[in-house]
């Protein structure tokens, strides 16, 4: 028995003696949280841009000192990404602290350079976790996109990151796209990146002034328009919203959106699509790669703005061919801007790849060219389940009338 306390008591010594507590624990009053970081590039030098906390004006047991909510610090130029950062300390009293970081925002100028230095750098760092969105500042600076203030939302990054979810979810013209899935992509030989482009809409000198959070109607915002498409690493061109729209068809990101679709006599109605699958498949016929992209899809009559009955067969048969045929016109766009840019941004190539291997180790070497000429062929079958709790618009009466 007693042998037994003697091991016991040795136990707890030798577990006790691995437990080395907080070794690396950071208090708040020596870090300043960041919660974005906008990259640019300058000459030949990189421009790093923070969006910092201001705790005193987020702290919600108090009313606030009446300054912004967040602080953009844009100082440092240097010519790698790491010594760009670390020489923000000049500016700042306390070492940045980016692992609550929510929006990575890469200028537009540096884009179309090419980003994967910025990325490999971001990567090694132990501090950035990866559920960061990445987006494009369009047409902007990312630091220019970060000195606006948005209104709804005290952190303008909270504001981004909540908007992209949520036009990702319920409108279909976005896409999330973390650092995790990014790098994936860029080493996929057979699949190019995509990204969200972020707009300035206003004048950014009104949209950096607390006075922009103090109108009904803001003088300045941050709206999300398109997908960057991009060969490899560099940016080469913009999605239109129908054809970014069309990209999510095809890799079935579609939860939810409006389709405004004609009416036979006249006018239009929308339906709210509720439900979407899809399947990309590769084959090879004759020695050539062929793409067979089936998309099923189902929605409601949301919105009826003509004199229409929608309680016979024959108007349901009608409205569910206009809605596949409006589905596959907008994935037939996407499809050939894509084509455009010689980027494969749907992941043909790795259907190929899938499909025949030693076929695909034939044609990766020069992928961009097959992809061009790849025949792509599109099928949709859509479906309205429910047309509402109306059934013939008052709007039919009142033109009988």
């Amino acid at each position: 028995m007693l042998l037994r306390k003697l091991l016991l008591s040795a136990l707890l010594l030798l577990s006790s003696a691995t437990l080395t507590g907080c070794w690396n624990r950071k208090e708040l009053n020596e870090i300043s949280i960041a919660t974005a970081f906008g990259f640019d590039k300058y000459r030949n030098q990189y421009n790093v841009s923070v969006q910092l906390i201001n705790a005193s004006e987020i702290s919600a047991s108090k009313g606030g000192g009446g300054r912004v909510p967040v602080v953009t610090v844009q100082l440092s130029k240097g010519h790698t990404i790491f010594e760009s950062i670390r020489a923000m300390t000049t500016a700042t009293p306390r070492k940045i602290y980016s692992s609550h970081l929510r929006i990575l925002v890469i200028g537009e100028e540096l884009a179309r350079e090419g980003i994967a230095k910025v990325l490999d750098s971001l990567s090694r760092d132990h501090e950035l976790r990866t559920d960061f969105y990445i987006v494009i500042a369009k047409g902007a600076s990312a630091t220019d996109v970060l000195r606006i203030l948005t209104p709804l939302e005290k952190i303008p990054t909270d504001k981004l990151f909540s908007s992209l979810e949520a036009s990702e979810r319920n409108w279909g013209v976005t896409s999330t796209v973390d650092l995790h899935q990014l790098i994936f992509d860029l080493v996929d030989l057979g699949k190019d990146p995509v990204l969200p482009g972020v707009r300035i809409i206003g004048h950014i000198n009104q949209g950096e002034a607390k006075s922009n959070l103090d109108h009904v109607s803001p003088q300045t915002l941050l709206k999300y328009e398109s997908l960057a498409v991009f060969r490899k690493d560099k940016l080469v061109g913009w999605l239109s919203d129908k054809q970014s729209k069309g990209y999510n068809y095809i890799l079935g990101n579609i939860q939810s959106t409006i389709i405004r679709l004609p009416c036979p006599k006249g006018g239009d109605l929308a339906i709210e699509l509720i439900h979407a699958t899809h399947k990309i498949k590769g084959k090879i016929v004759n020695g050539h790669p062929e793409i067979q992209v089936t998309v099923r899809a189902e929605g409601n009559v949301g919105e009826v703005e003509c004199g229409m009955d929608l309680g016979t067969n024959e108007a349901m048969a009608l409205l569910e061919k206009e809605l596949s045929d409006s589905i596959k016109a907008t994935m037939a766009s996407s499809v050939m801007r894509a084509k455009a840019y010689k980027a494969d941004i749907f992941g043909f190539g790795s259907a190929i790849h899938r499909a025949d291997y030693r076929v695909w180790r034939r044609l990766e070497d020069h992928w961009e060219d097959e992809f061009v000429h790849l025949p792509v062929h599109l099928t949709v079958d859509a479906k309205i389940r429910r047309t509402g709790s109306v059934v013939q618009s008052f709007l039919e009466r009142m033109e009988e009338e």
